[in-house]
């Protein structure tokens, strides 16, 4: 009896032994993510379903924007997390080298708002550059990765993180395919999304590695080599589009890359247990707008929905119960957040920076400016050199020495030849031609986020070639000749602004004191002219779309025999866009010569719409006098101006229509690029 009753047991014991050993050795799972650039959001929600069908991931491959989505979950950013990752960053300022509003230095703000592209080649002593071979260095896309991999090792074992993972690349010197199962997972993520010719490649060793999806966009097979047993795979590739398609630059792009992406697609897709085929039609590997990603996370998630009960037929496969559910991996050390830009370190290497900004505008038609820096290895200075072409022409030229901190002297000289029509009340009344060439030593005490304070002189002579006067006109020119000054000067800025063209909260402040003479001490034998200008404004959210910006500004030249050359002049939308002394004044086109003391204030209704789309309403009204006494006597200048605005990634795109009291004339104006 006892014999037969140890037997029982015996046999209970290894049934038991024999189950729990089936359900530690399941099957392994993997799931493949395609590449596709901006239609791989559906990934995150996909992967949503399956964690909500409890089936656990054992193993996890992708390309491009799948070696991305993969390679985080790997860590064990969720379906959640990825969600509110994508949601959190800025794709328009992620997907380019451009700085972040609240993370540069104000001087390197002013130059990301004004040029378009910019490039950064790095020369080692042999005058080899890298950070070639692309129009996008890929700054940011590097920074986040970096960020959210915060704490993986530089060199690690892929199959050690939480989930194993490999993603592929492609070695262009020889047209093979790259996988990486370990090394740098930030590394590996940004090799793997290089499209080629937008993103500069990662050289690592003897390779260059772009895109991965050129050679295997959708990677099950390395997922089996893996030991996968099972696969899940999400693809986002659509249908080859046909030949009426194909209107746009973007379409031809896209078709090139989807038709070369379809290496070992068919095979990998044959060795797939469940294939979720998200229908992505309508977008486009480059639809990063918010909109855009909302609705293929969403279209993500409901194409797998559609194959749930083959997911929990997979699951019972794999000999689990419909009720087991993973435990969920804890939470990534990495911050979802783009950290601050470091200032380039140039012990070892050159550094040359080249920017180019274009822009066309209905007054001075098309402008092209360019500039160059250079950053000696190793030395506390560097040299630039800018150029301008269009009805303005300039060049300039610039030494800089770095003091300890962000302070800096500068040294440079420039040269400006301008070609302007000064209008008084609506009418021309004389085109002006001339030279201007200056040298200027300043020294900027201060160069922090928002604020910085410079001191200088300054040596300008003015050469004007042609004054040529409206026959018709009843306006008093004056004596028009050449000049030249010796000034001193002291500039404050602060800008907190969240955004340097549409501004929804924030303040700017800027001014300046300038003593100007034409012997060191004096002006024409006398005391010589002061200088005062102004500007401040602030920016009110009123609702996440909607904010009011009340601005106050002027300008009060005071002394004898002013010269022609420091007149006030007002008009546009923009400090010093025509000349040095111009202010902005709605409403206004071209430039209106106007009294020595001038104060203003505007009130801005901005609205946003959409995503990048504004519409603007701006009211302004202003006083002007020859003497300050007298700036209250006359009745107000009122000018209002109504306009819409695109804000690209090229600077805004749009147009406006004003009218003012000065001139009683409607005003339209066209702009197109960053003001410079």
């Amino acid at each position: 009896m006892k014999a037969r009753n140890f037997f029982l047991i015996f046999i209970v014991a290894l049934f038991v032994a024999t189950s729990v050993s089936a359900q530690t050795e399941r099957k392994k799972v993997a799931v493949v993510l395609s590449g596709g650039g901006a239609k791989g959001m559906a990934h995150i929600g996909a992967l949503r379903v399956i964690e909500r069908a409890g089936i656990p991931i054992d193993i996890i491959t992708g390309t491009s924007m799948g070696s991305i989505v993969g390679g985080l979950y790997s860590l064990g950013y969720d379906s959640e997390r990825l969600d509110s990752m994508v949601r959190l960053q800025d794709w328009t300022l992620l997907l380019s080298d451009r700085q972040s509003l609240r993370s540069p230095f104000l001087n390197e703000r002013r130059m990301q708002n004004t040029y378009a592209l910019s490039k950064t080649f790095i020369l080692d002593d042999k005058g080899i550059a890298s950070n070639m071979g692309g129009v996008i260095e890929g700054k940011n896309l590097a920074r986040l990765f970096g960020a959210l991999t915060a704490g993986i090792p530089d060199s690690v074992d892929f199959n050690t993180l939480p989930i194993p993972f490999a993603c592929v690349a492609t070695n262009i010197i020889d047209n093979t395919e790259y996988d990486f199962h370990s090394g740098s997972l930030a590394e590996a993520m940004r090799a793997s999304m290089s499209i080629p010719a937008v993103f500069t490649p990662i050289r690592k060793g003897d390779m260059l590695l772009v895109d991965g999806g050129l050679r295997n966009n959708y990677p099950a097979d390395i997922a089996k080599q893996m030991g996968a047993d099972v696969i899940i795979g999400v693809t986002v590739q659509g249908a080859p589009k046909t030949a009426d398609e194909l209107k746009s630059s973007a379409s031809v792009l896209g078709q090139i890359v989807d038709v070369n992406c379809k290496n070992k697609y068919d095979e990998n897709l044959a060795m797939t247990d469940v294939a979720i085929r998200v229908n992505t039609k309508g977008y486009s590997a480059a639809s990063f707008t918010h909109v855009a990603i909302d609705t293929l996370i969403r279209r993500g998630e409901e194409e797998a929905m559609v194959h749930w009960d083959e997911l929990m037929e997979l699951k019972r496969q794999i000999g689990l119960p419909d009720d087991y559910r993973p435990e969920r991996m804890p939470m990534p050390a990495g911050s979802m957040v783009m950290p601050e830009p470091e200032d380039d370190d140039n012990t070892n290497y050159h550094i040359i920076k080249g920017s180019l900004g274009l822009r066309y505008d209905s007054e001075e038609r098309v402008s092209m400016q360019m500039l160059g820096q250079w950053m000696p290895a190793g030395k506390p200075y560097g040299f630039d050199a800018m150029l301008r072409l269009g009805k303005r022409i300039k060049a300039e030229g610039g030494f800089n020495y770095f003091h300890k901190g962000r302070n800096a002297s500068r040294l440079s000289y420039s040269f400006l030849q301008a070609d302007l029509d000064v209008f008084n009340k609506g009418s021309r009344v004389f085109n002006l031609r001339y030279g201007k060439h200056t040298v200027n030593l300043a020294l900027n005490l201060f160069d922090l986020r928002n604020f910085n304070i410079t001191f200088g002189t300054r040596f300008d002579y003015y050469h004007y070639v042609d004054v040529l006067v409206d026959r018709n006109t009843q306006y008093e020119v004056g004596d028009v000749t050449d000049e030249h000054l010796l000034s001193y000067f002291g500039h404050v800025d602060y800008n907190s602004e969240d955004n340097w063209t549409f501004p929804s909260r924030g303040a700017k402040f800027e001014a300046g004191y300038e003593y100007h003479t034409d012997n060191f001490v004096k002006y024409a034998g006398h005391v010589g002219l002061t200088d005062i200008y102004a500007m401040w404004r602030m920016s009110f959210p009123i609702t996440s779309r909607f904010s009011i910006q009340p601005m106050f500004y002027g300008r009060l030249l005071f002394g004898d025999d002013q010269p022609f050359c420091l007149e006030n002049f007002v008009g546009g939308d923009w400090f010093g866009h025509y000349d040095n002394w111009q202010m902005p004044f709605v409403g206004v086109g071209h430039m209106e010569s106007i009294e020595s003391k001038f104060i203003a204030a505007q009130l801005k209704l901005q609205q946003r719409i959409a995503t990048n789309n504004y519409v603007m309403l701006k009211v302004v009204g202003a006083q002007r006098g020859a003497e300050l006494k007298d700036i209250f006597d006359h009745g107000p200048l009122i000018g209002t101006q109504v306009s819409y605005a695109y804000n690209s990634m090229f600077g805004p795109l749009g147009a406006s229509l004003g009218y003012n009291t000065l001139a009683h004339k409607a005003y339209f104006f066209v702009n197109l690029g960053f003001v410079f």
